[in-house]
């Protein structure tokens, strides 16, 4: 999610008592950029299964103190309460091969800032905290490209919530989940379950997302080999499929990030009802560290309308579960020239970028421009001018002023062409495919579909627009600071269906 806090950006998660609705409960996980970042820049890392697209890491160990202050009676001894502290923090390097030092006793608060910026004491103590929230961390990281570091994380604890063994277990193991960098899990009942994907649930051992997640930052202890896999998608779209046609395969390669054998237990079926599954992740095989096993999903559906599935690989690091969706559209009448406009995300940037262009998409595809990733979103654009129903042509820019975070725009208004042709920033690269247009109230002729564009209003540092055929992505990316443009609700082009 995208916000503009000053020269903050903030990542807020939250452990309570009794946890509700994951959209309404409060977050308990501040994560911060030092030295801070400008305004244009500030904006909550999104969230990657496991950890933010951006990971954020301890470089060496994990080095804290303890505060004693407002320890509730159970925790009054100061030497019980650190027990229990590094029993619940061993329980996090006895899975991955992270490692913590405590140093000691300290009289400084936790989250102390100086000048807004970070003691660099990472502290662990006690503070009342609103409502019911039992625990919340802060978490500094330097900014910049690549994995990060994590220069400070102090851990609060509530003395009226945390006032018992299990609370402190349950609690104190959340809390030291994101002081190591790991966000909320978007896996129910795992001990990183939370907002704004999930449940926060009274789980106090560490389930398998949650080691897998401690394991992707840090990777396995030597003395504890394992095979997990970090780059497998939660979610995809295989977009728009014409009825009675199957989908091209979409591949999912299960890479073997870890210093032991992945072992698959059990593969999905080859037919999972709209769903046709195939690759070579065979039931029963090994997967050795470094090598891969890829997952092929195509979709086919008799009758048109919104999908969803799952498919699910067994492993001995636990389930990998991929969540399906496709819409099941009517075929083009013969002669039409119809094609996907394919999207992209720069997880690194922050910036989306979406093309029709073969040649584009497979030098996307094939990782020659690095940093780019399907979002497993497109929309369906013609290739060719039509006139039922009457399209128009599709201008694209592009700027590099604002390099390396560069950028492209498109645009179907003929005028805004003209305009943006008028400036210095920038470079026209021509027509790329053909749009009809909506009217004044942004409504799309019948047989063609609303696109909804997103301006991100230079909240990554560089301008970048997104493009999307869904009203829920459309409203997320609202809520994340983008600004609609077009009309009505954001119209700017009606898509093929």
């Amino acid at each position: 999610m995208s916000i503009r806090l000053r020269a903050l950006v903030l990542a807020l998660m939250a452990v309570v008592a009794l946890p509700a609705r994951a959209d309404r409960e409060p977050d308990d996980f501040f994560r911060m950029p030092w030295p801070a970042e400008g305004p244009a820049s500030a904006q909550l890392l999104p969230k990657f299964r496991f950890l933010s697209a951006t990971p954020a890491r301890w470089p060496g160990p994990y080095r804290w103190r303890y505060n004693p202050a407002n320890a509730p009676a159970t925790f009054a001894s100061t030497d019980v309460a650190v027990a229990a502290l590094i029993r619940n923090l061993d329980a996090w390097s006895a899975v991955c091969a992270f490692t913590h030092v405590y140093e000691g006793v300290t009289a400084t608060p936790p989250n102390r800032r100086l000048n807004e910026q970070p003691d660099f004491e990472n502290v662990v103590g006690w503070e009342t905290l609103e409502g019911r929230t039992a625990g919340v961390t802060y978490s500094w990281y330097t900014p910049g490209g690549g994995v990060r570091d994590l220069v400070d994380s102090d851990v609060i604890l509530s003395p009226t919530l945390v006032d018992n063994v299990f609370q402190m277990d349950r609690t104190a193991k959340h809390e030291w989940g994101h002081a190591l960098g790991l966000s909320h899990s978007d896996r129910g009942a795992m001990l990183m379950s939370g907002p704004p994907d999930t449940l926060y649930s009274n789980q106090v051992d560490l389930q398998y997302d949650d080691v897998r997640g401690c394991r992707c930052l840090y990777g396995a202890p030597a003395a504890n080999p394992a095979g997990y896999a970090c780059t497998v998608p939660a979610k995809v779209d295989l977009g728009n499929v014409a009825v009675g046609t199957a989908s091209a395969p979409r591949a999912i390669e299960f890479a073997n990030q870890g210093n032991g054998p992945l072992f698959i237990s059990a593969a999905p079926p080859s037919n999972a009802g709209t769903l046709v599954v195939g690759g070579n992740c065979a039931a029963g095989s090994a997967v050795p560290p470094g090598a891969s096993c890829t997952m092929t999903i195509a979709a086919s559906a008799a009758s048109a309308g919104q999908f969803s599935s799952a498919v699910t690989l067994e492993t001995g690091d636990g389930p990998y579960r991929i969540d399906v969706s496709f819409q099941a559209v009517a075929a083009p009448p013969t002669g039409t020239q119809v094609v996907d406009a394919v999207e992209y995300l720069h997880a690194g940037f922050g910036h989306y970028f979406v093309t029709s262009i073969a040649g584009e998409i497979q030098a996307l595809d094939s990782g020659a421009l690095a940093g780019w990733q399907r979002t497993g979103r497109a929309f369906r654009v013609w290739s060719q001018p039509q006139t039922a129903p009457q399209t128009v042509p599709v201008c694209r820019f592009f700027s590099a002023r604002f390099a390396p975070k560069s950028s492209h725009f498109y645009t179907a208004s003929a005028q805004e062409c003209a305009l943006v042709k008028t400036g210095s920033d920038w470079q026209y690269e021509g027509d790329v495919f053909h749009v009809a247009l909506p009217d004044g109230q942004g409504s799309c002729a019948a047989g063609t579909v609303p696109v909804y564009r997103l301006y991100n209003e230079g909240l990554s540092g560089a301008p970048n627009h997104r493009f999307t055929v869904d009203p829920a992505v459309r409203s997320a990316m609202i809520a994340q600071g983008w600004k609609p443009e077009g009309s009505g609700l954001g119209v700017t082009m009606c898509a093929a269906p």
